[in-house]
């Protein structure tokens, strides 16, 4: 009684009408009429006031409405989680960062679920560090992206290495304007001086990011030490804080695939300093003994024939025969 029909308690919130929402639900005013009496005597309390027009919610409607949406959703959690256990091998479960899914999932999904259209599909977005941990803990079953040194007992499919380079905002001049016509993200400006980022902000990956461990080697290479850091959990996120002004941020070239406002790009200056990491790895990686390994196998296949060959400022990887 209280959750069969949530709908119907939905369609009168939105319509603050019982005619109309009747209508919308196609069914008889008296039958909304007599469902919405029966469970409001079931509850003990008045979900709507009906002695006006509109009909408006109580605040116990309110909180019955906020409620029954949390119950919903987990009730479909534990769908999942029962078709999991039940038939694990038609649940394909996805790890991949939030930049990267952003750009790449429109691309793998249409594809892969024309391939497989009774599979189900589930997507992990997280740290690197922990879909790591999950994947060798067997509750993903292949993660893409560019995983730490410590990964182990799991196969890893070299996908492509992703250029890496630094982003500040013109207003710090690190690159002179003269000759600021001259470079770009394919081909940034070689600081002469990392002197020159010494006392600058910075904005940082989380500790967990990938992404974070070539920022450390970058400010000890070069003996660098910021002024002040802002840590992102989404690298994009840090893109825009960095088209504000508010840093300097290492970031590679996936970042640029997702920002379609050119104007925040023209707003910046791409560098590079010598003594730094110039690219970073970027693999497919899953456990080879995994039942689903056929499903693992076609959407790595789908990254490598359709996702990669449009990344741009990357070195492909070709696949050993």
């Amino acid at each position: 009684m209280l959750y069969d029909k949530l709908n119907y308690v939905l369609a009168v919130a939105e319509e603050q009408n019982i005619t109309r929402a009747a209508k919308r639900l196609y069914i008889s005013q008296p039958t909304l009429t007599a469902y919405l009496n029966r469970l409001e005597a079931d509850l003990g309390v008045k979900l709507f006031d009906r002695s006006k027009t509109p009909v408006l919610l109580t605040k116990a409607g309110q909180y019955y409405i906020d409620e029954m949406k949390k119950i919903a959703v987990s009730e479909q959690l534990l769908r999942s989680g029962l078709k999991l256990i039940d038939k694990p091998d038609q649940t394909l479960i996805i790890g991949i960062g939030q930049v990267r899914g952003h750009h790449w999932l429109p691309m793998i999904l249409p594809v892969f679920c024309s391939i497989h259209p009774n599979v189900n599909v589930q997507i992990i977005q997280s740290s690197e560090t922990a879909m790591s941990e999950a994947l060798q803990n067997r509750q993903i079953d292949v993660v893409f992206g560019v995983l730490p040194a410590s990964v182990s007992n799991v196969e890893l499919i070299d996908l492509m290495d992703e250029k890496i380079f630094l982003i500040a905002h013109k207003k710090y001049g690190l690159i002179p304007t003269s000759q600021r016509t001259e470079y770009s993200a394919a081909s940034p400006y070689l600081l002469p001086d990392p002197e020159r980022l010494n006392g600058l902000p910075f904005i940082i990956p989380h500790v967990n990011n990938g992404l974070y461990n070539s920022y450390e080697e970058l400010i000890a290479n070069n003996h660098i030490q910021p002024s002040r850091t802002i840590t992102v959990n989404n690298l994009h996120t840090g893109f825009q804080l960095t088209s504000k002004g508010l840093g300097v941020q290492l970031v590679s070239g996936s970042i640029l695939q997702i920002d379609e406002n050119s104007s925040q790009k023209q707003n910046l200056d791409f560098c590079t300093l010598e003594n730094m990491p110039q690219t970073r790895k970027c693999v497919a990686a899953y456990n080879p003994n995994n039942i689903k390994l056929n499903l693992i196998q076609d959407v790595i296949r789908i990254v490598r024939k359709d996702v990669i060959p449009g990344c741009e400022l990357v070195h492909i990887i070709e696949p050993d025969h």
